[in-house]
């Protein structure tokens, strides 16, 4: 068959055409750079085509499929959910009605559903004026709404990626969001499928993954997939997050905004998941999936360092704080402890106990530091360090002035607790090489994940 698919130089799109070429299929790749060709159509839905334009091209292409993958996160000067969503695909799919195409696909989104529900947010809302006009058309379509798609060319995954990759992971909420991500090679082999079937498709499918997870368990998943050790989680109020967002929005990024936060909130779980039936069996989870793929952040912040080495790094570190706690506490006026906790605001009995305090604190970083170290350990570390050297260098100036700079060697100190951070094993690293599912329906599924990474002839 001649399929035209639109958007093919996206995650789902550019799967998708090389799932199509993969079982002998000619793919006519539309994009918005896209020049009009034996294997090339332009396709910019901020361009108004009336249905008529529509159908003299895809009769000249000889088109017998359309698969529309079109699809934005956040809108911007250039590109609008009106048009990229709705209008611009109806356009189309009126065309491909009037030339007598045989099967159209629209990849719509899991949570777009009744128009009360979508009008939530203006991403669904949308989604469904397209979902809505083609199921009034004579054509023979599917609907397909999935569930958060991971996989080569993903966005969404390398933004899960990235904050997966950080020493303080922020939760909106307790991260509690319901999602069931899908694997994009089997989201395009289960398009094929439906391109394929003999019998027809109308009707709208909900496709996703074996099980529901919360937004911790899968950015969890992001982490072992990444090699990266435990880290500390964060639970903020979903008013932060919500302001979060609103600030992201300004940024030069196409995947965080309050319209994303908003179907987040809402989870991404499917009620009745028609990729097992499509696949003819079970859909890989997420730790396989990202083992075959793994995700790529946008920063990579891992690290690794010898045993000897790191333990040569915590034996410095532990030295540091517990030679200072004991100086302090022999010899407080020696020391000069007590003259600086007075120009911090710490006089008399203050100043005693806020000397107990800090070395009760230093030693028992130190001894840590030595014994038991953690994710929540070099955190606490670095609140100290930083701490510290602010208070200091805000009450006694002539710390940091000094030539020998006593409160600016605070600088390595910090970054040496970063690197112990950030190369801090997981406690499933053991398990972290196993992630490969045993199952033979899904080790042995090299249909789609093997197509999906490699380009046929004439792509």
């Amino acid at each position: 068959m001649r399929v035209l698919v639109c958007g093919a130089t996206g995650c789902v799109g550019a799967a998708v055409a090389s799932a199509l070429r993969a079982r002998g299929h000619q793919v006519v790749a539309g994009s918005r750079d896209a020049v009009d060709g034996p294997h090339s159509l332009r396709v910019d839905y901020m361009e108004p085509v009336a249905p008529a334009e529509w159908a003299r091209r895809l009769g000249a292409q000889r088109i017998e499929g359309v698969v529309n993958c079109v699809g934005i996160l956040i809108p911007d000067q250039g590109q609008s959910f009106e048009r990229v969503h709705a209008q611009g695909p109806i356009e189309l799919f009126r065309g491909a009605a009037l030339a007598g195409v045989r099967r159209v696909l629209q990849v719509s989104a899991l949570g777009v559903g009744s128009a009360a529900a979508s009008l939530a947010t203006p991403y669904l809302h949308s989604k469904l004026l397209a979902d809505d006009a083609l199921a009034a058309l004579p054509l023979d379509a599917a609907v397909l709404r999935p569930s958060l798609v991971y996989g080569p060319r993903s966005q969404s995954a390398r933004l899960f990626a990235t904050l997966a990759s950080l020493p303080v992971i922020s939760l909106p909420g307790r991260g509690a969001q319901r999602v069931q991500p899908v694997h994009v090679f089997e989201l395009a082999e289960a398009m094929v499928r439906l391109i394929e079937q003999r019998e027809p498709i109308k009707g709208v499918h909900e496709l996703a993954g074996p099980a529901a997870l919360s937004y911790r368990e899968m950015l969890a998943a992001y982490r072992r997939a990444q090699g990266l050790g435990d880290a500390v989680w964060l639970p903020l109020p979903m008013g932060l997050m919500k302001l979060a967002a609103l600030a992201a929005e300004a940024l030069p990024q196409k995947v965080f905004s309050r319209d994303t936060l908003r179907m987040l909130e809402r989870g991404s779980v499917a009620t009745a998941n028609a990729l097992p039936a499509l696949l003819a069996r079970a859909p890989s989870t997420l730790a396989h999936g990202l083992a075959v793929t793994p995700p790529t952040a946008l920063v990579d912040l891992r690290v690794v360092i010898s045993p000897p080495v790191a333990w040569g790094m915590r034996g410095a570190l532990a030295f540091m704080w517990i030679y200072t706690a004991l100086i302090s506490a022999a010899l407080p006026t020696q020391s000069g402890v007590l003259h600086l906790l007075a120009r911090c605001g710490f006089e008399g009995r203050a100043g005693v106990v806020a000397l107990i305090a800090s070395c009760a604190l230093n030693l028992a970083l130190g001894t840590l530091t030595l014994l038991r170290p953690s994710p929540w350990l070099y955190a606490v570390q670095s609140g100290a360090v930083l701490g510290y050297g602010l208070t200091a260098a805000f009450n006694m100036p002539e710390l940091t002035l000094d030539h020998c700079a006593p409160l600016v060697k605070n600088v390595p100190v910090l970054m040496a607790v970063l690197l112990l951070w950030l190369a801090h094993p997981s406690r499933a690293a053991a398990r972290a090489s196993a992630l490969r599912d045993p199952r033979p329906g899904v080790a042995a599924s090299h249909g789609v994940w093997s197509a999906g990474m490699q380009r046929s002839p004439g792509s």
